[in-house]
């Protein structure tokens, strides 16, 4: 080995990791903020029912049904197209 080769070093791979998936670690830590500052209890009325969860679960809730909606949406106008 001559004196201008350098070993070849392995990067880290906490930094690999953080490169490769750093907006996905930014979501994981806002959705923990949000979890952590919305934890009260609230009252939720549909039609004849009141449930009492707390305010994360409701508004979760209410994104996941939102989501489904979307793609029904999607995957129905994609067929249509055909």
């Amino acid at each position: 080995m001559s004196s201008t080769d350098t070993p070849t070093s392995r990067p880290n791979p906490v930094v690999t990791f953080l490169q490769r998936r750093w907006l996905s670690v930014l979501l994981v830590v806002v959705a923990v903020v949000f979890v952590a500052q919305n934890r009260q209890p609230v009252r939720v009325h549909l039609l004849a029912t009141t449930v009492t969860t707390p305010l994360w679960v409701a508004l979760t809730a209410v994104l996941v049904l939102g989501l489904a909606a979307g793609t029904f949406r999607i995957r129905r106008a994609g067929r249509r197209d055909r």
